[in-house]
């Protein structure tokens, strides 16, 4: 009988949003030996780890914004398909066949459709280009560990808008805004080497203010 070491993952960057895939291979996986995987935004979305019988993974949550700690028996992880779920019951994560994570790729793909485009393409946004630098900034920053709370937590999730970017401390509750619309808020962020979100407060990065302001809840 032939056993399918390589197995395949899917799941949603809660950081950034992106549709990731990855191989898993078991045998990579001895006892103690931890394998993480990581998004081109800098977040960690799956880190697996073998402990005696048992695979135990924590994984980053989409739709909560949490990270949850899963336990697989080897039974389950050799299954052709398993969808594991946060326990608000969304959908968290596919572990499984490759063939089964490519049939999960288009459809998603044909699902999301015209209305994915609708409210994610260029045309949602008031300046796509400085919007898309700003955004490529904030992926290059979350990768070197460079946005934070003042609370203590690097907890953060990035919410998008026609105008601007959020941050928002999962913790605390915090909130950096930013701007992306013009050259000018384009320059503001592009001159800081990181970006601290103030704790229970909302504060904002744009070209009028010229520095961070704080509004209390």
């Amino acid at each position: 009988m032939f056993i399918n070491g390589c197995k395949t993952l899917i799941i949603r960057c809660r950081f950034c949003g992106r549709l990731r895939k990855y191989n898993l291979n078991l045998f990579n996986l001895m006892d103690g030996n931890k394998i993480e995987y990581k998004c081109e935004c800098g977040e960690t979305n799956i880190a697996i780890q073998k402990i005696g019988n048992s695979y135990k993974a924590k994984i980053g949550c989409f739709s909560c914004g949490d990270k949850h700690f899963i336990e697989l028996s080897l039974k389950n992880v050799l299954k052709e398909k398993n969808m594991l779920h946060c326990i608000y019951g969304s959908k968290l994560c596919f572990l499984g066949s490759e063939k089964k994570a490519n049939q999960i790729i288009l459809e998603n793909q044909m699902s999301m459709g015209k209305s994915e485009n609708a409210v994610n393409g260029e045309k949602y946004f008031n300046n796509f280009k400085i919007f898309a630098k700003v955004l490529k900034q904030l992926y290059y920053l979350n990768s070197e560990g460079k946005i934070n709370c003042d609370c203590g937590r690097s907890d953060v999730q990035i919410q998008l808008f026609s105008d601007r970017l959020e941050l928002k401390c999962k913790s605390c509750r915090g909130v950096k805004i930013i701007f992306a619309e013009t050259e000018e808020d384009l320059s503001i962020l592009m001159k800081k080497d990181k970006i601290s979100l103030r704790e229970h407060n909302i504060s904002c990065i744009d070209s009028i203010m010229e520095k961070n302001r704080d509004i209390k809840e």
